[in-house]
């Protein structure tokens, strides 16, 4: 995850306090909190599906992983007919006609023992669903990230429309008086057609910043995914009065980095994927270990050659005399049975077999393959192991940074607002003066400008301060409230 993720999430903690008394006094369906884009957009948002997914693939391979400790079951069976000669399996004779024939069984088998692959594969499957959590709050926080860049950005387009809307307005009144001074000879006419082009200057401004609004309004709306309809009425809540009552900068920045280094998500993962990159090894070196496996195995089949006598054969002994009158007994005489193909159930029943096995499986030689994965385990455990570097160094970089950010911005606002007040003295001054005639139209323009710029200046660097003190407060573990 990117450093500056960490300043946008606290963004979105900050707007959510810094904005939560004016959500309360706004009732319209149209009007937007920044807690109401969060629940719309944590609810529709496709990225956030997307990680939400991978925790249903995280519990789909956890029971897959608990699966393998339990033993298969499979049936099977077949139906052919045989042309030609053959031996019939279940008569043990040669059979030439077309012969039908069936056979059925059913089929268990269950590992015993492969190096204990089975308990790190569960471990593994568990790890991976807590990650994929993990993941789901970094994708909920990179929503709140995008929502609060947009949900600020229609604030300041909105300060800004006001700041032009009192400039316009202000130099309304100049040209009416100085139209009336023109009017009565007291002014020449040059200084109204400055006034009047200082005039229409505003109304470009005020256009200009109305359509910043439009536009901030339309980025909000498409990240929130509103139809054209509720594009168009989309309205933000305002922001709190005193923004500035509860902003404090800590004395250093290492209370903040300890914080962030044992709360914030990214860690977590980073942590998460080092251990997992350890299972890794571990199931890499238990391919070096033998594995023992068990089966069991019924059956049955049916032949449509094998007979069974409904009438047995007559055994007849024949006595005659002979020519000297002499009684002579021949060989027993054989009548001839009748038989019928044996009935599916009894041929079911008697060709009924099981058998049980057991196997042993020892790796001895296998082109390396066990080796390198061995050795591709262990690079992947110092790689995880140089990202969690990587993204602690991150972090702290990113916590001294802020707090490097807010001091910064505490000065420059300091300094911007000393700044807002001389130029609102300056302007209260230049516009006495210009309707004294003191002054040209030019210059008063001037003075107007040089507020303007300290306005916009102050209201930038003061919510830029909040901003940046409130992330400091966030990464210290502390309760945003104003």
């Amino acid at each position: 995850m990117r450093p500056s993720f960490f300043h946008h999430f606290a963004a979105v903690l900050l707007a959510c306090v810094v904005f939560g008394p004016a959500w309360s006094q706004t009732s319209s369906s149209n009007v937007w909190t920044l807690q109401r884009c969060l629940e719309h957009a944590l609810e529709h948002n496709l990225q956030l599906k997307q990680a939400e997914l991978g925790i249903v693939r995280g519990e789909l391979g956890e029971l897959s992983a608990k699966g393998a400790f339990l033993p298969s079951l499979n049936a099977s069976s077949s139906y052919g007919v045989n042309i030609g000669q053959r031996i019939d399996p279940f008569t043990n004779t040669f059979a030439t006609d077309a012969v039908q024939s069936s056979n059925y069984g059913m089929s268990s088998g269950v590992t015993l023992f492969n190096g204990f692959q089975n308990h790190l594969n569960l471990r593994r499957a568990r790890l991976g669903l807590e990650l994929a959590q993990t993941n789901v709050e970094i994708a909920q926080n990179n929503v709140a990230l995008s929502l609060a860049s947009g949900y600020l950005n229609v604030l300041f387009q909105q300060e800004f429309l006001t700041i032009a809307q009192l400039n316009a307005e202000a130099t309304g009144r100049q040209v009416d008086r100085v139209q009336k001074l023109v009017n009565a000879g007291a002014a020449a006419e040059s200084d109204l057609y400055d006034v009047l082009a200082q005039q229409a200057s505003d109304a470009s401004s005020v256009v200009a910043a109305e359509n910043g609004v439009t536009l901030a309004k339309l980025a909000l709306a498409q990240l929130l995914q509103l139809s054209g309809d509720e594009a168009d009425d989309l309205d933000v809540a305002p922001p709190s009065e005193d923004l500035l009552e509860t902003a404090q900068l800590p004395l250093s920045a290492d209370a903040a980095v300890a914080f962030a280094k044992s709360a914030f998500p990214d860690m977590k993962a980073a942590e998460l994927q080092v251990t997992d990159a350890y299972l890794g090894l571990d199931l890499a070196k238990a391919a070096r270990l033998p594995r023992v496996s068990g089966s069991y195995n019924v059956g049955s089949g049916y032949s449509e050659n094998r007979q069974t006598a409904v009438v047995n054969p007559v055994y007849t002994n024949v006595t005659v005399e002979s020519t000297q009158g002499i009684l002579v007994t021949l060989p027993a005489v054989m009548s001839e049975g009748v038989y019928e193909t044996m009935s599916f159930q009894d041929q079911f029943t008697n060709n009924l077999n099981q058998s049980i096995f057991f196997s042993l499986s020892v790796p001895l030689f296998n082109n390396f393959g066990i080796y390198t994965n061995v050795e591709r385990a262990e690079v992947d455990v110092l790689s995880a192991k140089l990202a969690k570097d990587q993204t602690e160094q991150a972090l702290t970089q990113t916590v001294e940074q802020a707090y490097a950010d807010a001091r910064a911005a505490k000065r420059t606002f300091e300094a911007n607002d000393r700044a807002l007040e001389a130029a609102q003295l300056a302007m209260t001054n230049a516009e006495a003066r210009f309707e004294a005639g003191a002054i040209s139209a030019l210059e008063y323009a001037d003075a107007r400008t040089r507020l303007d710029n300290a306005r916009i200046n102050a209201l930038r660097t003061q919510y830029d301060f909040v901003f940046k003190t409130r992330i400091l407060d966030f990464y210290l573990g502390r309760p945003l409230s104003l």
